[in-house]
């Protein structure tokens, strides 16, 4: 089973550059680009932790097929990762992102798009890198014995439009409805790996893709208007291509600013977790304890 996983080092002076150019911004120099930078440091930065993911997805996924690595440009490839592993396919956003939306720092168009555009094997799991396989798993965790995905269906009030990413959900089931022209029951989301059907996505994508990508459905900036990736577990589980079930590999999230000893415990019994970072908290602690779990170099590093 393949995995996607859209990254982004916001520490790359060469992607700034980039992000600067986007926004109409020219810093004179150095100190001041670093200076209109640090309101976004938190929300772009890798914490120096994106090495722990790979050593992770390594020691616990015993059978990985592809990962499939969304970058902006050459530059955000990470300097540890083995360039020539047939294992890392790496795709940039000009290859499969229209040219109006690049440069592009909207997750929610690089993931569609990427669905709807890249060759993917007949399931795969959309990732983040503050998602991380903690404990043994196999293709076998993510599917059921018909090869359907497996996901966490869980019923819930509608989201409302808190902020960007809650408004796209309704926005999805909105038109995840309209699609099957009956009320759809809203889902909790879970930060946490999402597994796919590919040909069930694309088909989906592709026939809703005007209203998708009309209006601000997709663009190059995060919008109360758009779409995300969720959307296709809703219409997954909706056509029952999706199976719920306990077996799902057991889950755990944690936010960064709140994590103990207890919790570091508590996500070790677990086989994917989430580390989410939403405060802009230090991140010494889990680079602690990733670093003493996972502390050598894995098959997909130089």
């Amino acid at each position: 089973m393949d995995i996607v996983i859209p990254y982004v080092d916001g520490d790359d002076s060469a992607w700034q550059d980039v992000f600067f150019r986007a926004r109409g911004q020219t810093p004179r120099n150095a100190a001041v680009k670093q200076a209109l930078y640090l309101p976004y440091k938190r929300r772009f930065s890798s914490h120096n932790l994106f090495k722990y993911w790979w050593r992770a997805l390594d020691a616990n996924y015993v059978n990985i097929d592809k990962v499939h690595l969304l970058l902006l440009q050459e530059s955000q490839f990470p300097a540890f990762l083995n360039p020539d592993d047939p294992r890392i396919v790496v795709h940039y956003h000009r290859d499969f992102i229209p040219e109006k939306h690049t440069p592009c720092f909207n997750s929610s168009t690089i993931e569609l798009c990427a669905i709807k555009n890249i060759e993917l094997s007949k399931n795969f799991i959309l990732a983040n890198d503050d998602m991380y396989v903690n404990a043994p798993v196999d293709d076998h965790s993510f599917q059921d014995k018909q090869g359907r995905p497996l996901t966490v269906i869980m019923s819930r009030d509608p989201y409302g439009t808190l902020n960007a990413f809650r408004a796209s959900l309704t926005n999805g089931h909105t038109l995840v409805a309209k699609h099957y022209n009956k009320p759809i029951t809203y889902y909790r989301w879970h930060h946490l790996f999402q597994v796919y059907n590919t040909e069930f996505c694309k088909d989906f994508l592709n026939s809703e893709w005007e209203t998708i990508a009309s209006g601000d459905g997709l663009s190059q900036w995060r919008h109360e208007g758009n779409y995300n990736h969720l959307m296709l577990m809703i219409a997954q589980n909706t056509e029952g291509v999706s199976a719920h079930s306990e077996k799902f590999p057991y889950l755990g999230y944690f936010e960064t600013a709140t994590l103990t000893k207890e919790k570091f415990a508590l996500a070790d019994a677990r086989q994917v977790v989430c580390f989410n970072d939403t405060t802009g908290h230090n991140n010494r602690a889990l680079e602690v304890y990733l670093g003493q779990k996972y502390p050598d170099k894995c098959s997909f590093e130089i």
